[in-house]
């Protein structure tokens, strides 16, 4: 498609890792924290080779490890699992299976950063979340366990989209594995990211769009749903996101580097803001109700006004709007679409990616014969075709 394109550099300040440090323990800010408690595992090469493998096999001792066991349980294994092809198995099963995973100090700290965030996670890769495969997990990305984090990861087309094409638009060359970065740093390292669960509402999620360091356009994150509510609030979710963005993000994220990039926030019950994720400003990053077109229009008209010093006494006059049933606030900066009616509710995107028809008859039988646990558990025996 036609749209902007990110750079490599604008791809990299947007992993977790990049940014998750300049908004935690914030001076100078109306709150310290701007974004929810995490914690970031690097991943091992093969790691890497094991998400990328066929079949969902989980690693050798993910299922026997749960948040909530000691540390010392690491004793329990056998030495033979670190061996090479496990000298036990037998090699014929190991042929037609194909190659056995092991990753006991990984499921160590998964399970470690588990307890310290409280006992459940999301998880992520560097920049994506494995939303598309939440039907192997009970229809959620939480996770209590490794063996939770390694299934979830395993099943997501996002996450391996993120290990093999990520720096595809960049043009840049070669393998991003083997990518050193652009200033010549380490080669690139793929990093597992554990954020702390919290059950957030679908309706208070925003993504926001900024351009030459201005908030240009705010619009509902999931637009698959109308939630009635926000017509009415809309106005006032914009303020706290507009305050946000001045007090805690402006110039901030990437050290100010970066002009031009999409946040997602979350406004909670109490109307305080959260940072959840940056994403470079590119066609690959989801525009919402708006398109991307659109966004660039507003994008120029914004720096117009900016050009012009008007723009204050646009947003002091805000609050007096008085409406009919229906609004679009196209003529306000930062402009907010939120879905007003069931008839503007967009298409799904994940909806493709859902479970087959009969995965989900499997979820609702949950003890019988044919259970989704005797299906994974069929999924790990080598085929009989």
């Amino acid at each position: 498609g036609d749209g902007p394109r990110a750079t490599k550099q604008e791809i990299l300040a947007c992993q977790l890792s990049s940014w998750y440090g300049d908004f935690r323990n914030m001076a100078g800010t109306t709150n310290k924290n701007s974004t929810i408690k995490s914690m970031i595992v690097p991943l091992p090469p093969v790691f890497i080779e094991y998400l990328l493998s066929d079949g969902v096999r989980l690693p050798d001792g993910a299922t026997k490890l749960s948040s909530y066991a000691p540390a010392q349980e690491e004793d329990d294994w056998s030495s033979d699992d670190d061996e090479e092809g496990g000298v036990n198995n037998n090699n014929e099963e190991d042929s037609i299976e194909g190659k056995r995973y092991s990753f006991p100090e990984l499921n160590e700290q998964i399970a470690e950063a588990i307890t310290s965030l409280g006992g459940a996670v999301l998880p992520k890769l560097n920049w994506s979340s494995p939303k598309d495969a939440t039907w192997v997990n009970n229809g959620t990305m939480k996770c209590e366990t490794p063996g939770d984090v390694y299934i979830l990861l395993k099943s997501s087309d996002f996450v391996t989209h993120d290990v093999q094409h990520t720096f595809d638009e960049a043009n840049s060359d070669g393998e991003a594995t083997a990518q050193a970065d652009d200033d010549g740093d380490a080669p690139f390292q793929f990093e597992l990211a554990l954020r702390k669960w919290s059950n957030l509402h679908a309706s208070q999620e925003f993504r926001c769009f900024v351009s030459d360091h201005e908030l240009v356009a705010i619009s509902q994150r999931n637009h698959t749903q109308h939630f009635p509510h926000l017509s009415r609030e809309s106005m006032s979710i914009r303020s706290r996101i507009c305050d946000f963005f001045v007090d805690s993000v402006q110039r901030r994220f990437a050290s100010g580097r970066i002009a031009k990039y999409v946040f997602d926030c979350y406004v909670d019950k109490n109307g305080r803001v959260w940072l959840l994720d940056f994403n470079p400003w590119s066609i690959r990053t989801d525009s919402l109700l708006f398109t991307w077109e659109n966004i660039k229009k507003m994008a120029a008209d914004v720096a117009n006004a900016c050009d012009s010093t008007d723009a204050n006494a646009v947003e002091g006059e805000v609050g007096e709007e008085k409406t009919e049933d229906v609004v679009s606030y196209e003529n306000i900066r930062p402009c907010i679409k939120v879905v007003e009616t069931e008839l503007e509710v967009h298409h799904d995107p994940i909806a493709s990616f859902r479970a087959p028809i009969d995965t989900v008859d499997l979820m609702s039988d949950a003890d019988g014969a044919n259970s989704f646990q005797n299906f994974m558990a069929m999924c790990e025996r080598p085929s009989e075709m």
